[in-house]
């Protein structure tokens, strides 16, 4: 009997290679990583997501601060 091969399909998860990936496809990887115990590449998901709140933040304050100056002034934004 032939003996079972583990598959060994490694990819690279570069950060550029996690940064293209959706969130949710991210949120994944990080909790597969995490599993099969590779905290390298659980820790690069980790900072692509926080990457993705801070810019996400950011983005919606300065959606308010604009409708709020909008509703100040009477002009559309």
């Amino acid at each position: 009997a032939m003996p079972i091969a583990k598959p060994t399909r490694t990819v690279e998860w570069t950060n550029d290679r996690i940064a293209a990936l959706t969130t949710p496809e991210v949120q994944q990887l990080r909790a597969n990583a995490e599993r099969l115990n590779h905290p390298e590449i659980a820790q690069r998901c980790a900072a692509v997501l926080s990457e993705r709140r801070k810019a996400a933040g950011a983005k919606s304050r300065a959606l308010r601060a604009d409708r709020k100056k909008s509703l100040e002034t009477g002009e559309e934004v």
